[in-house]
């Protein structure tokens, strides 16, 4: 219930940001051709680029400091939860190569989907993304960073599951649990 409330925020502030008979004519396409963006170089906030800056760099300082520490010290948990960050950063990371080149695969997917179609349809399609190509881009992105997230979970959970058999799988054992304490030589 909260969810669809929620996501019902955002189309309810818009259509009250219009006037009342722009929000209530649906016949009409609320896309635009063109969209032009003039910025001044000198009010260009930069706060948007110092923070991500920041996170990026802490994030990289992190784990140059932290995997080789808790190998040092034989630190499995901190070396798990540096492995899963790294991989959280690898999703992200790969979402972002997929974003940029969106529109590539667009132009490859609709020339290898439609190869039987006449060059106008081909035409037609490519306009077509191009005008949606903001909205598609925000649901690709919404779309892969989900899918990672669920493959990233199905795969941690297969490998508990596969890990709990073979622990179980010793006789006169439910489950054993065993603690090392550091590195013996």
């Amino acid at each position: 219930m909260i969810i669809p409330i929620l996501s019902s925020i955002i189309p309810v502030y818009r259509a009250l940001d219009q006037q009342l008979n722009e929000s209530l004519d649906s016949s009409r396409s609320k896309a635009s051709g063109t969209q032009i963006k003039v910025t001044d170089s000198s009010t260009q906030n930069l706060g948007t680029y110092f923070i991500v800056g920041s996170i990026s760099v802490l994030y990289g300082a992190g784990i140059y400091y932290l995997l080789p520490y808790s190998l040092l010290s034989a630190n499995l948990s901190l070396l798990l939860y540096v492995f899963f960050f790294i991989l959280l950063g690898m999703i992200l990371g790969l979402v972002l190569l997929a974003f940029n080149f969106q529109k590539i695969f667009e132009v490859c997917l609709t020339y290898l989907l439609f190869f039987w179609e006449r060059k106008s349809m081909k035409l037609l399609i490519m306009k077509n993304l191009d005008l949606h190509r903001q909205k598609n881009k925000m649901t690709a992105i919404i779309y892969s960073l989900t899918l990672g997230t669920i493959i990233f979970i199905l795969v941690t959970l297969n490998l508990q599951i596969q890990q709990l058999t073979v622990i179980t799988g010793m006789e006169g054992v439910d489950i054993s649990v065993e603690h090392y304490k550091g590195i013996s030589a």
